[in-house]
């Protein structure tokens, strides 16, 4: 999992510059999150350049809107939040374009193994660890996401999937004892060697 490089109360900051007005702060936050979302987008939908198009959308109606922005101190659920409803809505108008069935129900969890520093990266346990993760449903392989890779809290991610926090808590807990049973190792630490690769 990636280390944010501000704590919230930094980025509740940076955003209240933003919302007065200030573009370095704006460039700040676009910088830092460009990645973060285009990683989570690309996840829901393969279409690259619908994910970039939602992430320039969703950046300039936060410019335009900035005034009428409310506060957070929990910035990359917000913005996080706000990618998905932009993807699945840019999703929707596609569909009904080219008249296609929609699917909203994917989400394509490939845990990123950095083959340049494999002394740091147990690739044998990344593949078991994968291979569980990809029997998931999934909704499950998006919790797993949000919590392990974004760390949001159980109350995020059940604001993020219309569920209910404990049900999130339940499906996270789910997972871990499988992985305990199936590899004997602390599951908590493989999850969070996979999602920092």
């Amino acid at each position: 999992m990636s280390e944010k490089p501000k704590d919230y109360d930094a980025w509740s900051l940076e955003w209240a510059h933003f919302k007065k007005g200030n573009q370095e702060s704006f460039r700040r936050i676009y910088d830092f999150f460009f990645d973060r979302l285009y990683r989570y987008g690309m996840k829901i939908t393969s279409e690259t350049e619908l994910v970039e198009d939602c992430i320039q959308d969703l950046f300039l109606k936060l410019y335009s809107n900035r005034r009428n922005l409310s506060e957070t101190n929990q910035l990359e659920f917000y913005l996080l939040k706000s990618l998905k409803f932009t993807v699945y809505q840019k999703l929707r108008q596609q569909s009904k374009i080219y008249n296609q069935t929609l699917q909203l129900d994917s989400f394509d969890l490939e845990l990123d193994v950095d083959a340049e520093n494999p002394e740091e990266v147990d690739a044998e346990r990344i593949q078991t660890v994968t291979a569980i993760i990809n029997k998931l449903t999934p909704a499950a392989k998006e919790i797993l996401y949000l919590k392990f890779y974004s760390n949001l809290t159980y109350q995020e991610i059940g604001e993020m999937m219309g569920i209910e926090p404990d049900s999130a808590k339940k499906q996270v807990y789910r997972i871990i004892k499988r992985l305990q049973k199936t590899t004997g190792e602390n599951a908590l630490e493989l999850l969070f060697m996979c999602f920092r690769a």
